[in-house]
């Protein structure tokens, strides 16, 4: 397993010149939003909670849909990268429901403790068919349940086999479970819950995944490791406000503290 010493690397891009410039983002348009709940589908369309409602915008920015979810209580996290399912977590509620691409909710939601959860913290969709993943901070369990209500896996006593503080983050991506942990790093697994690698990362404090490229975001800079590099490319951002981000081909999507912005980024 390969571990990264991310002091020594910040100083070795920035003698050798490896940083790329802010100037590489182009902006290309804006949403005023208090949002802390959004995703971007595999379309370019975001979805983002705000207030008591689910909003839809296409590419350009133009409103397509909206849904109210005052029945089920804030919404923690979005997973549209399937349009036509897209998968919501309340934290609050401890569930998980499906929309589909117009924002109408599906079918019953997904009510945690039937399945002898204490307390899950953060989710991930699945690209297994009709399935998703959940952690339980309270007794480090890692679960993949199914929508039609049958545990598929479940691995316990985590914390105690890959020694990590808490998991802020769970993705899965390319056949492969990402949990992250801001004090340690990001702890790369199989479906089986089998540690294949570990980054250590001490100074980030969100994570996105495309294609199995890991970008954390680390001040006003993003580092993007991919398995053919041995050294990550470092990003310089526009600027230092950024709280969390989405990257999507040529386009990244910064959310500040009032607003959601598109970016082209040109090499």
């Amino acid at each position: 397993m390969r571990k990264f010493h991310m002091l020594i690397l910040l100083s070795f891009f920035s003698f050798f010149g490896f940083s790329q410039d802010s100037s590489n983002f182009i902006p290309l348009s804006s949403l005023i939003t208090l949002s802390t709940a959004w995703d971007i589908d595999e379309i370019g369309n975001t979805i983002i909670v705000e207030a008591n409602q689910l909003k839809k915008y296409d590419p350009k920015g133009n409103l397509l849909f909206t849904q109210s979810i005052k029945t089920i209580g804030n919404i923690s996290k979005l997973d549209a990268r399937n349009p036509m399912k897209i998968l919501f977590f309340s934290e609050e509620q401890q569930l998980v429901g499906v929309l589909d691409n117009s924002l109408t909710f599906q079918g019953e939601n997904f009510d945690l403790s039937t399945f002898s959860l204490n307390y899950v913290q953060t989710f991930s969709a699945s690209f297994q068919n009709n399935k998703f993943w959940v952690y339980d901070q309270e007794n480090s369990t890692l679960e993949l349940l199914s929508t039609n209500n049958q545990q598929s896996v479940k691995i316990e006593n985590l914390k105690s086999l890959l020694g990590y503080n808490e998991v802020t983050q769970l993705i899965e991506e390319g056949n492969f479970l990402y949990l992250y942990d801001k004090t340690k790093g990001i702890y790369k697994l199989d479906n089986y819950g089998n540690l294949i690698d570990f980054i250590s990362n001490q100074i980030g404090t969100y994570m996105h995944i495309e294609k199995n490229i890991i970008y954390v975001l680390c001040g006003d800079k993003i580092l993007a490791y991919s398995e053919k590099e041995p050294i990550p490319l470092f990003l310089s951002l526009p600027n230092r406000d950024i709280i969390q981000f989405k990257k999507q081909g040529a386009f990244f999507y910064f959310l500040e503290k009032n607003k959601l912005s598109k970016f082209s980024f040109q090499k």
